[in-house]
């Protein structure tokens, strides 16, 4: 298997950050919105991860 490359390990450690951020910040603030965007940014960074492993480089793959 290939290596992954670092940015997108990186951007998902990084949405992952995000989120337990936005946990603690709504541990604090009693508000729900920090921990929904916190998980926002890891689904958007979970993207490219699983496109690098599935080998999906392009931004429109062909559709069949």
């Amino acid at each position: 298997m290939k290596h992954l490359p670092i940015t997108v390990v990186r951007n998902y450690v990084f949405g992952l950050v995000c989120t337990c951020v936005g946990a603690w910040l709504t541990e604090i603030s009693a508000s729900l919105l920090p921990l929904a965007l916190g998980g926002a940014a890891l689904v958007m960074a979970t993207v490219p991860l699983v496109r690098a492993m599935r080998g999906i480089r392009s931004k429109h793959p062909e559709r069949r």
